[in-house]
C-alpha cells in the first residue's frame, strides 16, 4: 500500500518532469516560471518578498533573476523606502510578459490534465484538502 508522501513526491516529480519539459521550450531554467507567474501578479515586487514567495534563498533569487535580465524577461528598480533602506523592486519586460502567458497556459493545461474526470465538487475538495495539509505543516 502507497503512502502519503509517496503519492506526494510521484504526483510532484511527474508534475515537475511534464511542465519543464514545455517551460524549457519557452526558454526558462527551473525556478523562473514561478517568479514569473509571481511576478506578473505583483509588479515591482522586492527582490526579498520574491524569495520568500518562492520559497528559495536570496542568493538563488539573484542568480535567476540575473540571468532573466541577460534574457530581458525582467528589470530592476531601486526604491528608496521611507526608513532610508534601499530595496530592488522587480518588473516584468514586455518580452517578460508575453513568456508569462504562455506559463500561464501550460499551468492552465497541467491543472486541466490533473483534474481530468473529477467534478469542479471533487476539484474543490481536493484543493480543500491540500490546502489544509499544507496550513498543518506550517505549524
Amino acid at each position: 500500500m502507497k503512502r502519503f508522501h509517496q503519492y506526494l513526491i510521484n504526483i510532484f516529480h511527474i508534475h515537475e518532469k511534464k511542465s519543464q519539459m514545455v517551460f524549457r521550450e519557452l526558454g526558462l531554467s527551473k525556478g523562473q516560471p514561478k517568479m514569473i507567474e509571481i511576478l506578473s501578479h505583483k509588479e515591482g515586487c522586492p527582490q526579498k518578498e520574491l524569495a520568500r514567495s518562492c520559497s528559495i534563498e536570496p542568493a538563488t533569487v539573484t542568480s535567476l533573476l540575473n540571468r532573466m535580465t541577460e534574457k530581458d524577461l525582467v528589470y530592476k528598480e531601486p526604491l528608496l523606502q521611507e526608513n532610508g533602506v534601499r530595496i530592488q523592486q522587480i518588473f516584468l519586460t514586455e518580452k517578460g510578459h508575453r513568456i508569462a502567458e504562455g506559463v500561464k497556459g501550460i499551468v492552465d493545461e497541467m491543472e486541466q490534465v490533473s483534474f481530468q474526470g473529477f467534478s469542479d465538487e471533487e476539484k474543490e475538495q481536493c484543493l480543500t484538502y491540500l490546502d489544509r495539509i499544507f496550513q498543518n505543516l506550517q505549524k
